[in-house]
């Protein structure tokens, strides 16, 4: 009771401090709001923003100040104001920035003066980003989302939580952000807030994006090195803002869509560096608007508040996401070294300085030298960054790390009250978002009342789950996942239809330690007969030991190239069974050791077989027979092995697998590391051995692989799989040992692995000799359908792939395949030709999804 006193007490002290401040309304001189138009006090880090309609509140201690208002393409306002204990009423009335046009548009040069502009502010982009050596930052951010279609079987469902078309929802955070250079960042969230459930935090990851980087979530910058090869510019005029010259740059990409932005950028005269930016571009067909704007403080312009909209539909719903966010420095250290009194020259336009000495940093030669080239700039710049890197992690220097992140979140982060929101928000809500909290807060109000408790499917046992499966979670860290046994029913021509019974129950501890049970019990119909199996783990995220064992019906390439529905569907309408099975008792103990050093991964298994050999039912019939097709023997037709077939024997192989990825990178986050896509190739070494003293085989396999995937600048990338190698004894081998490969016969598929053909037969080319298979897949959002604008910024893409295989019994079976990709955001399709050396052998056409079904 003392501590709530005193808190009261606190409170009250702190109103009576800062009790005043300014509050009106900001607009066109045609009364139009200015939605989200910045307000700082001038050469603070002192801010706020208005609202969606203009209005805003600015608290500030009694005092006198020069207020700036700003909004893109208006010219800045200034006001003298004295605040007392009384909030000031203050509205603005902002011009339109009318743009004067440099002489140099007018004069002989034929190259537009944004290129010169621009090869500058690119030369200065990662000087900027290195001027900030630190700051502490509280950040509010507030995201709006107004759904404008939801499908009409969920309208009523989530009417009852308060979403509705027309009707916006929002969250609401505050969060304490650090940094320090070159890429340490932690936060802590304060408070977060949402319309709808008030227990889900929103960190701010966002906040750390910057368009001085060469790219922002795999979008070209027009500030990037390479920006050159996907933008064109022009120069639009200049205009003054607070004693500085603003040059406008439209940015037009060469082809719009994922990977560039479009739209305009301010950048300072002398200084090279961003005023302000309004960029666009699009993701996967939804379309996102970006706007900045910049403030000098300690004489370095730094971002105080950005906007993001986003809007769009996938799956029947659309609607449009507002986010803003304004920032108040708090401390901010400035690199006393990295001054902006220098003069940079664009390399074409100006002939080179003198050769620096390459010894000296580049704060020596700042104050020894006032002229740059562009190019000189760039080169001494990278040198700086990377002694700056040296000296920071001391000690601890690595190259592979990318960025240092911490993430805490309060503990009373989502229990602060509305009285606490009302004094702390910077922005003030606007009417529509007044409403959501209200329709929200009525509706508890009426579960209360009819004391209607929410019972989460995280938590409660529902009949839906019969049909959508679900996880659980039990409390201290235990979760429980059910597969619905709907979803699990299969059918193949050994077993006839089937019924899977999956969970999986886990728990964790620790940053990173889990054990789970995973027990799999199968029924088959046609065999009349129960089976399954157990899998069990145990590990973290440097090492795994897994024990496994039961008795299933298998196939005989245990990669599992046919997924149980195609082939469901195949034997039912299309009178064809692709999956070949065998019978196994088995027990198997796996070890893996991952990220030693973090790019070595070890992993070795032993695994005992009883197996024996199945046919198909008797009775096993189609839906519809075909005249063209019909099921085919259990038994695979090989053509390096006459009869496929075999008897009852046990197996006991060992399998070693060796993986490094030399050129891998990573993030730490909350002191845990987090491996990013390795830039460079991965080599893999795979040795297997039938060991002749456990079982009745006895042979060794050796074989190596190589893989990428090379991210080849927007929408575009080149992922590549090389295999090969081959037996080095096959004293006592069957079948199941042969090395078989990722064929396809079906026209629907919905796994693509990198090693996946599209019409190999699935058994005909299995060896047990030596092979060579390569997969190359070219993906790009500028080929040939592509290349029309309309089609690109729906978010498909079109591949190029190369399969490639060479084995005693074929020298060299090639498929080439032209793909769409992500037609209305889920579907593929595919044109296939095969060859058998250079003869041409026939078209095929395979259709599919990238959606996973089940788990």
């Amino acid at each position: 009771m003392r501590f709530a006193s005193l808190l009261i007490i606190l409170v009250g002290l702190q109103s009576q401090l800062i009790a005043g401040g300014l509050k009106g309304r900001i607009s066109t001189a045609q009364g139009e709001a200015l939605s989200y138009a910045g307000i700082a006090v001038k050469g603070t880090s002192n801010g706020t923003m208005a609202n969606e309609e203009g209005e805003y509140e600015f608290a500030l201690e009694p005092g006198s100040y020069e207020i700036i208002f700003q909004f893109l393409g208006f010219k800045t306002v200034s006001k003298n104001v004295t605040v007392g204990a009384d909030f000031v009423e203050l509205n603005i009335t902002m011009e339109e920035q009318a743009l004067n046009l440099n002489e140099a548009v007018v004069g002989k040069s034929k190259e537009d003066p944004a290129y010169s502009i621009m090869r500058r502010a690119i030369a200065k982009a990662r000087f900027h980003q290195l001027q900030v050596r630190g700051y502490t930052a509280k950040v509010y951010s507030r995201s709006t989302a107004l759904p404008t279609k939801i499908p009409y079987l969920l309208e009523k469902r989530l009417k009852k939580e308060g979403i509705q078309e027309g009707k916006a929802f929002i969250n609401e955070s505050v969060a304490e952000i650090k940094y320090r250079r070159p890429n340490s960042y932690s936060q802590r969230i304060l408070s977060t807030r949402n319309s709808l459930d008030n227990s889900i935090p929103s960190p701010n990851d966002y906040i750390l994006a910057s368009l001085y980087s060469p790219e922002i979530a795999g979008t070209i910058s027009p500030l990037s090195p390479k920006a050159f090869s996907y933008y064109r510019f022009e120069y639009e005029g200049y205009f003054e803002d607070q004693g500085q010259m603003v040059n406008k740059i439209r940015v037009i990409p060469k082809a719009y869509g994922e990977g560039v932005f479009k739209g305009s950028l301010f950048i300072l005269e002398d200084r090279w560096a961003i005023h302000s930016y309004n960029l666009q571009t699009t993701t996967r067909g939804l379309n996102i608007s970006a706007k900045q704007i910049f403030s000098p403080i300690q004489n370095v312009w730094i971002p105080v508040n950005q906007q993001f909209r986003l809007d769009g539909s996938y799956l029947g719903f659309s609607g449009e996401f507002k986010y803003l966010v304004s920032l108040s420095y708090q401390k901010l250290d400035v690199d006393p070294g990295l001054k902006e009194d220098i003069v940079i020259n664009d390399h074409k336009k100006a002939p080179e300085t003198a050769a620096t000495k390459q010894t000296q940093n580049l704060d020596n030669l700042i104050k020894e030298q006032k002229e740059f080239s562009t190019k000189n700039f760039r080169k001494l710049t990278r040198k700086y960054e990377k002694e700056q890197k040296k000296q920071n992690n001391a000690g601890i220097s690595d190259s592979r790390l990318v960025r240092s992140d911490s993430i805490v979140i309060d503990s009373m982060a989502n229990k602060r009250d509305t009285t606490y929101w009302q004094t702390l928000r910077p922005v003030p809500l606007t009417k529509s978002e007044v409403t959501s909290y209200r329709i929200q807060d009525s509706i508890k109000v009426v579960k209360d009342l009819k004391n209607e408790k929410k019972r989460p499917d995280s938590l409660y046992f529902k009949p839906t789950h019969l049909i959508t499966g679900n996880t659980y979670s039990l409390g201290n860290r235990n979760t429980f996942y059910f597969k619905s046994p709907i979803w699990a029913i299969s059918y193949n021509t050994v077993e006839g239809n089937s019924v899977n019974l999956i969970t999986e129950w886990t728990k964790r501890w620790g940053k990173s330690y889990f054990v789970s049970a995973r027990p799999l019990i199968r029924y088959s119909l046609g065999r009349k007969r129960l089976y399954g199996n157990l899998e069990t783990n145990v590990g973290n995220n440097k090492w795994n030991l897994s024990l496994s064992g039961g008795e299933m019906a298998s196939q005989i390439n245990n990669n599992n190239p046919v997924p149980p529905l195609p082939n469901s569907m195949a034997a039912r309408f299309f009178d064809r069974n692709f999956m070949k099975l065998y019978q196994k008792q088995f027990g198997k103990i796996e070890f893996t050791l991952r990220n030693i050093a973090d790019v070595f991964t070890l992993n070795a298994g032993l695994e005992f077989e009883h197996r024996k050999e199945l046919f198909n039912l008797e009775n096993a019939k189609p839906i519809f027979s075909w005249d063209k097709y019909s099921y085919t023997p259990n038994r695979p037709i090989n053509k390096e092995l006459r009869n496929t077939g075999f008897p009852e024997h046990n197996a006991t192989v060992l399998d070693l697998t060796a993986t490094i990825r030399p050129w891998r990178r990573f993030l730490i986050k909350n002191g845990e590391k987090r491996y990013l896509r390795s830039r460079g190739p991965s080599f893999i070494v795979n040795y297997k051995n039938g060991l002749a003293f456990a079982g009745d085989v006895d042979y060794s396999l050796l074989q190596g692989t190589i893989r990428q995937n090379l991210n080849l600048g927007p929408r575009s990338n080149l992922e590549y799989f090389v295999n090969g190698g081959g037996f080095l004894s096959k004293n006592q081998m069957y079948f199941p040992d042969f090395r078989h490969f990722m064929g396809n016969e079906f026209f629907f598929q919905y796994a693509y692995p990198p090693d996946q053909f599209r019409m190999l037969p699935y058994y005909t080319y299995s060896t047990a000799s030596r092979f060579l298979q390569a997969h190359a897949t070219f993906s790009t959002q500028r080929f040939v359908i592509t290349r029309i604008e309309a089609l690109r910024t729906t978010g498909i893409s079109e591949t190029l792939q190369l399969h490639y295989l060479k084995v005693p019994t074929i020298r060299n079976y090639t498929e080439v395949v032209y793909g769409i990709d992500d037609i209305l955001r889920i579907l593929r399709l595919e044109a296939v030709a095969q060859f058998h050396g250079s003869k041409f052998q026939g078209m095929g056409w395979r259709f599919g999804t990238s959606i996973r079904f089940g788990r």
